[in-house]
């Protein structure tokens, strides 16, 4: 991945930083780890031991639905299949980013029974009405990698908090808890980030400044009016990188034409994936 390309994600990246509003003092209900990459639950684990400590009636959530995950898993089953590893392949369950989530909890301690799982909604406004319902009013800390908070923040305060009938939502008192992670850190395989020489992730950042833009209003509010800067980031990455899913004719042809390097690369990296994914566990194990 040249240079350039990487420089002007973290340009975005920081652009749209979020601080964290968690305080280890607060007594909370809910930790929602609100997130499609593991990250969330190996950096946030301690917080949630602790968070039980002020309150061992807390309850730990995942949310996401199918996302990246069910094409991802099954290139990469059946990449080891035609390589004759049909035990690596075995490894690859289906599952949802909630179920994984919950996975990858329970192997760093946290009993099943104290876990809820939200992966029903298909896009930010069902999981918001999922996450809100839930909460009833109650005190919650999100957990969120720094990619993802910004959207998470001002798409939940819109929606829940100050327009909840209208997106069947009810109001949802929160705090965040945000990972920070340059762009080069999110490059792992674990969470397909790296995918495509980093395209994947490289996506995400193409596309914040136009999401912001076009949803202002209707979804989200946006946070501020983009600089110079920022501007000048957001042009780089988003010809070159940004998926558009909503096209038609040869625009059609080209965004379907931007997922063959990322499945090519998930399809010859399924063992990094499972090697990744478990070295990363391990590690957050032994913190």
């Amino acid at each position: 991945m040249k240079k350039d390309y990487l420089k002007a994600a973290e340009v975005i990246n920081q652009a749209y930083d979020v601080a964290s509003t968690y305080e280890a003092t607060k007594r909370y209900d809910y930790m929602f780890v609100y997130d499609d990459d593991i990250t969330a639950v190996l950096k946030s684990i301690q917080v949630y031991r602790l968070v039980k400590k002020l309150n061992p009636k807390a309850r730990f959530v995942v949310v996401g639905g199918e996302g990246l995950l069910a094409t991802a898993f099954a290139v990469m089953r059946f990449s080891l299949k035609i390589r004759g590893k049909t035990v690596a392949s075995s490894l690859l369950k289906k599952e949802t980013e909630a179920a994984r989530l919950k996975r990858v909890a329970m192997a760093l301690g946290v009993p099943e029974t104290e876990i809820d799982v939200l992966d029903k909604g298909t896009n930010t406004t069902e999981n918001l009405q999922a996450i809100s319902h839930l909460a009833k009013g109650k005190k919650a800390l999100v957990v969120s990698t720094q990619r993802l908070a910004m959207v998470f923040r001002q798409s939940a305060d819109f929606q829940c908090n100050e327009e909840p009938e209208k997106h069947g939502c009810v109001p949802f008192d929160y705090d965040l808890f945000v990972i920070k992670q340059t762009v080069e850190e999110t490059l792992r395989w674990y969470n397909f980030q790296a995918a495509g020489n980093g395209r994947v992730a490289l996506h995400l950042f193409a596309s914040l400044v136009r999401r912001f833009d076009v949803y202002d209003g209707k979804f989200l509010r946006k946070p501020f009016e983009a600089d110079d800067k920022t501007k000048e980031a957001d042009a780089l990455l988003r010809n070159r990188f940004l998926i558009k899913q909503r096209v038609t004719g040869v625009k059609q042809i080209r965004a379907m034409l931007q997922y063959v390097p990322i499945l090519w690369d998930i399809f010859w990296h399924a063992e990094d994936y499972l090697i990744d994914e478990n070295e990363a566990i391990s590690a957050a194990e032994r913190y």
